[in-house]
């Protein structure tokens, strides 16, 4: 067996059918592998695209692919890697390297920086495990266990394959299958003795849902539970779109004095607050505004559960809620709704509000929407949508548009949809041009308020966020794509109207007023 094909074999049948990168000497070998398997390689204009859009792919698929030449390539993915790493994504990242035979410490070889290893070393920070495959014996064994501990860990992972090695024969190699995590069962039981003990005394318990219920594929679970217990429900910023907003025991989003007021009251009112997968972020808690007692909060994550003082580890959410949903102690409760979305502004309302108003309104599961770091971000709290990809806790700029060629490879029969502000967009905009070339049917809607309004939002001063205004709709069309301006919430309407009704990339551009920002963002900067 030849060591790329094998490892091009392992990521397809982990659920991979794109890779994202771009090619270069050091990773030709490697490339020439990729034309011959059955993933396709999609070509980014840039490497941080590409790390941006694996990103996405990895949240749906639960792998995503980067590939990228060494030194000059992968370097230039090491922000979006980050925040793949940060947020629990998935993503393998393939680096070419010079050959083995030769190498000398002093040979200055184009794209290497200080010394051979520099790279490796760089990834090791914002991977769960990584690994250059320079020894025939080793490399299939290497390549199964950073695979694993990405599967575990659900972080990123980086295979570094040098020029000779791609087509190295690594002999015969055996099945992959995933090494099963070891669980403390006597945590477990004391753990759910006291979760029970706890709801049971409880007269207003209450279920704080995280990102980390999606990352593990545990949705189902969580809405089973809530039903089982009748169990008022708010996701945390990160976690919107982890409870289906239209359930009758959905509250609302929670993100501390930037929610919903009746989330808020629910979520901090509760005395037995079970949170689940939840990150306590600054963004999770709005600037770390959430006001939560210690002593009524149970948090349960992928690999711990902390009650109160007491921490149990070994045992998480994959071991919670099946218990929780087993169990034969916990009493049922009667709970009145009387959460009620945010109404829209009257008739004169802002171009964001109808923004985010107008696409709630699209009743159609295959809409899979992907937000940028600017109030197309914070604003989003307000969209009612199944699927939402979003960087709420690494925040990195220039996500928006490549994440909606990742989540239209995913899915192929979905209809994704980035927001994006003009800021985001001149940062990998470009990648219009990508999703025309293989045909994602994708909107893509930049809000453009002239600047980095957010940072103004937030405190910050006119020099920091003013930025140079482009002709967004000519550079759509210079791309392949269509494009749109609009400056009323009609407008816009009619816009979202017939890019409903068509295919292609399609860009809707909102030309904002400049204090024409989401209640959200106005709650963060304390100013509503």
């Amino acid at each position: 067996m030849r060591l790329a094909p094998l490892l091009l074999q392992r990521l397809f049948d982990l659920g991979a059918a794109h890779a994202f990168g771009i090619s270069g000497d050091h990773v030709l070998p490697l490339y020439e592998a990729l034309a011959d398997s059955p993933i396709r390689s999609i070509l980014t204009t840039h490497e941080p695209s590409a790390g941006f859009a694996a990103d996405a792919y990895a949240r749906l698929k639960g792998i995503g692919v980067a590939i990228g030449t060494y030194g000059a390539g992968v370097l230039n993915m090491v922000n979006p890697i980050a925040q793949a790493y940060a947020e629990k994504s998935p993503v393998l990242v393939l680096s070419g390297a010079p050959d083995m035979a030769g190498r000398d410490p002093d040979l200055l070889i184009h794209h290497k920086v200080k010394t051979f290893d520099t790279q490796r070393r760089v990834y090791a920070e914002m991977t769960a495990a990584n690994a250059v495959l320079d020894d025939p014996k080793t490399a299939a064994r290497e390549i199964d266990r950073v695979l694993d501990a990405m599967q575990r860990e659900k972080r990123p992972g980086y295979l570094e394959i040098p020029r000779d090695m791609a087509w190295a024969d690594i002999g015969v190699a055996e099945a992959w299958t995933a090494v099963a995590p070891q669980r403390d069962q006597a945590a477990l039981t004391e753990a759910m003795q006291e979760i029970a003990i706890r709801f049971n005394r409880s007269q207003t318990p209450a279920i704080l849902a995280g990102i980390e219920i999606m990352r593990l594929g545990l949705r189902d679970d969580l809405i089973r539970l809530a039903e089982r217990y009748n169990l008022p429900v708010a996701t945390s910023f990160m976690g919107k779109a982890v409870f289906p907003e239209h359930h009758p025991n959905f509250i609302g989003t929670y993100m501390g004095a930037a929610s919903h007021p009746y989330a808020r009251e629910m979520v901090e009112g509760s005395d037995c607050l079970l949170m689940l997968g939840v990150w306590l972020t600054d963004t999770e808690t709005g600037r770390f505004t959430s006001v939560i007692a210690r002593g009524t909060l149970m948090q349960v994550l992928a690999d711990e559960v902390v009650i109160s003082r007491h921490r149990y580890h070994h045992i998480g959410l994959a071991e919670i809620l099946p218990a929780l949903l087993n169990h034969s102690e916990i009493k049922s409760r009667e709970f009145r709704n009387d959460y009620r979305p945010e109404p829209p502004e009257p008739d004169n309302q802002s171009l964001v509000a109808a923004v985010f108003t107008e696409l709630s309104c699209l009743d159609d599961s295959r809409y899979i929407f992907t937000t940028d770091t600017g109030d197309c971000l914070f604003g989003s709290v307000a969209l009612n949508a199944e699927t939402i990809l979003n960087p709420g806790y690494y925040t990195s700029m220039g996500f928006g548009v490549p994440a909606v060629l990742g989540a239209g490879l995913a899915v192929p029969d979905s209809r994704p949809v980035a927001l994006v502000g003009d800021g985001g967009f001149q940062m990998t905009g470009m990648e219009l041009g990508t999703l025309v070339r293989y045909g994602v049917d994708a909107i893509i809607i930049v809000l453009n308020n002239g600047g980095y309004r957010s940072l103004e939002a937030l405190g910050g001063r006119r020099a920091v966020w003013d930025i140079h205004p482009w002709d967004y709709v000519a550079v759509a069309r210079a791309l392949g794509a269509e494009g749109t301006r609009v400056h009323t919430p009609e407008e816009f309407r009619t816009a979202l109207r017939q890019a409903g009704e068509r295919t292609g990339v399609l860009l809707i551009e909102a030309v904002l007023a400049p204090d024409d920002i989401s209640p959200t963002l106005r709650r963060l900067g304390g100013k509503g």
